[in-house]
């Protein structure tokens, strides 16, 4: 209130009053000119009384470790050593991540794997508290958990489990800002009061996208209104990151991207286009065709993260001795949670993914493979968390560790070949034999060049008339 200011002298507090200027937020946020006119008074008077004002408020300087002893923040492990080096040494708290990808890419193997580290002692990397899973559609996958649980090497050994995950379902927009403001403020309060509880240190959103799915046809009102509810979800998420110190981490989806071809000369001249724009923070080059997808909620929620990290699929195997391999089970229900990992026989193989991080206020945009096990996310050593292709364009440090030996020949199936060929040392005279042969370049050689024309098709179609 500006009758509690003691900067401002009698005089100065009744000609604010006259005008109605009550509060801090109307002597800061309202110009001077108007301020003038409400309080009836010459812009040079306002002027020196809003500058006195200033003048009391200056902030003191403090140095980056009197700002980390006021506010610590948490490190968890995400319980693969390779991916706690790629996101610059684990989870961190007070931030908002986010984790986007395509269905069966593993976003909830990530989400479910974090929420059972948070619980893990500061000894063991985690943060000995609990977390809130925040639901959209499906229900969480318990099975999963309890399976992550019994065979993650340190989750096996510890007290992490369900008793620990706090849920919440939040099938729409209303409901999720509503809990945001009230309820899970309330929650976290009351848990991290209790001495006998594990006090709040993650909240995982599962998933934001799935929210603004909407049967109404796109519009100018539509966007408006979408951009309106992102930033106030933003607010928020931000606000409880900060005020309790947690990590926020948001699941979301992919869309299409597709190129869009110039509709009339000059167009160029217009400025940089979108799709151009987007390649930087909305997709991943780390692979031939990971720029097919790019992240949904537009440039507005981009602007709304910390960190963005990508999962795609990408249809190569490995095989991978003494390691688990994941199947997918046929379902009935469309809300179903990915495909359960069980173990296989010998002769089967590992189906490969890959992680990107588009983008970190932490570390430099990285990328790595990894395989989804019984035991949660597994990155596979072979040139891990390398720099993206899309951080070439200005110098940046690696982010890693020190990159582990090739894998065997032997272990790489030819759907894996044709991706790691390009990565593999030139050095070695036996590297070219093993990947290519004379046949196999004659056969490529004659499918790019053999081309099917439109006329054998009519000639077939008249044949088959006839």
């Amino acid at each position: 209130m500006i009758s509690t200011c003691s900067a401002l002298s009698s005089s100065h507090k009744q000609i604010l009053r006259r005008g109605n200027v009550n509060t801090i937020s109307d002597l800061v946020f309202t110009p001077v000119a108007d301020l003038a006119r409400r309080c009836r008074a010459p812009p040079l008077e306002i002027k020196g009384i809003v500058d006195t004002f200033y003048r009391s408020q200056q902030a003191q300087a403090r140095s980056l470790e009197e700002c980390l002893a006021a506010s610590p923040t948490g490190i968890c492990t995400t319980g693969d050593e390779l991916l706690d080096n790629a996101v610059g040494g684990g989870i961190r708290s007070g931030m908002v991540w986010e984790v986007v990808g395509e269905s069966s890419a593993g976003k909830t193997q990530f989400a479910l794997q974090l929420s059972l580290c948070v619980q893990l002692p500061e000894e063991l990397g985690g943060l000995s508290g609990s977390s809130c899973y925040m639901i959209t559609s499906a229900h969480l996958p318990t099975e999963r958990l309890v399976e992550i649980s019994e065979n993650h090497r340190l989750l096996a050994s510890s007290s992490s489990g369900l008793h620990d995950i706090h849920t919440m379902s939040i099938p729409t927009i209303p409901v999720l800002i509503s809990a945001l403001q009230h309820a899970l403020p309330r929650f976290i309060e009351g848990t991290n009061a209790r001495p006998d509880a594990k006090p709040v240190k993650l909240l995982v959103i599962d998933a934001l996208g799935e929210l603004f799915h909407t049967s109404h046809k796109t519009s100018t009102n539509t966007l408006v209104e979408r951009s309106k509810n992102i930033a106030e979800i933003s607010q928020l998420l931000h606000t409880i990151a900060d005020a309790y110190n947690i990590i926020i981490l948001v699941l979301n989806e992919v869309v299409d991207a597709f190129e869009r071809e110039t509709s009339f000369d000059g167009i160029e001249n217009l400025g940089l286009p979108y799709a151009e724009q987007s390649r930087w923070f909305s997709q991943s080059d780390g692979l031939a065709g990971e720029a097919k997808k790019e992240a949904s909620l537009g440039l507005v929620w981009a602007n709304q993260v910390n960190v963005r990290i990508m999962l795609s699929r990408t249809g190569r195997r490995r095989y991978i001795e003494g390691q688990f391999t994941e199947k997918r089970q046929k379902v009935q229900s469309s809300n179903s949670a990915e495909g359960r990992p069980v173990r296989l026989g010998e002769d089967s193989s590992s189906l490969i993914r890959r992680l990107s991080i588009i983008f970190s206020s932490i570390g430099p945009p990285t990328f790595l493979d990894y395989i989804v096990t019984a035991s949660g996310i597994s990155t596979l050593p072979t040139e891990s968390a390398r720099p993206s292709q899309a951080a070439t364009a200005k110098p940046l440090s690696h982010a890693s560790a020190e990159p582990s030996p090739e894998p065997a020949l032997t272990q790489i199936v030819p759907l894996d070949i044709g991706a790691l060929q390009g990565d593999l040392p030139s050095s070695d005279p036996h590297i070219g034999n093993a990947t290519t042969s004379k046949d196999e370049e004659d056969w490529d050689e004659y499918w790019n060049t053999d081309e099917i024309t439109a006329e054998m098709y009519y000639s077939v179609e008249q044949s088959s008339a006839s």
